[in-house]
């Protein structure tokens, strides 16, 4: 077999390049001034009205599920792994609403609470536990701390949208 590979070249049929080397002087290019964004826009950038909820889960499957269920109700959600870093994410934002599983990596559950509770920003943002242990179990001292309500997994999602309504509900934007 006799055959010839050959390098494809970067240029045109006259030897040219076939990328222009100078650029065409009617062509505008962008400015800030041409990209300034309108007036309403940076309201509705700057602007977040969905209530914010604060997830903090160490199990990748349910943290995955609840986020994605609570931002299709047209809720902001943050999340958190461990308590210490729920605790700081707590601190930096603006929640309406921490949904908090109890056993948890590094500061648990009550811990997280406790911490919560002590932060004059945060004594008042309704906390709901979500554990898949016997809420009984935990009750006397998660109220104690703090708490404002359970969730028990694998979680009944009539319960959950009845949670959600109560403590931060979603208002509907207005056309």
């Amino acid at each position: 077999m006799n055959s010839r590979f050959q390098y494809p070249i970067n240029s045109g049929s006259l030897g040219n390049t076939r990328r222009p080397t100078t650029f065409n002087s009617s062509i505008q290019h962008p400015t800030p001034s041409n990209f300034a964004p309108e007036q309403s826009w940076t309201t509705a950038i700057t602007t977040d009205s969905r209530p914010t909820v604060l997830i903090v889960e160490d199990n990748d499957d349910s943290l995955f599920m609840l986020k994605n269920v609570l931002s299709r109700k047209g809720y902001r959600v943050v999340e958190a792994y461990d308590g210490k870093q729920a605790v700081e994410v707590a601190e930096s934002e603006e929640l309406d609403l921490v949904l908090l599983d109890l056993q948890l990596p590094r500061l648990n559950g009550l811990g997280v609470i406790h911490r919560l509770r002590q932060n004059s920003k945060l004594h008042s943002v309704p906390v709901v536990i979500i554990t898949g242990q016997d809420p009984e179990k935990y009750r006397s001292s998660a109220i104690a701390e703090g708490c404002d309500d359970f969730l028990v997994k694998p979680i009944d999602f009539d319960r959950l949208d009845a949670v959600l309504d109560y403590y931060a509900p979603v208002t509907p934007i207005a056309a």
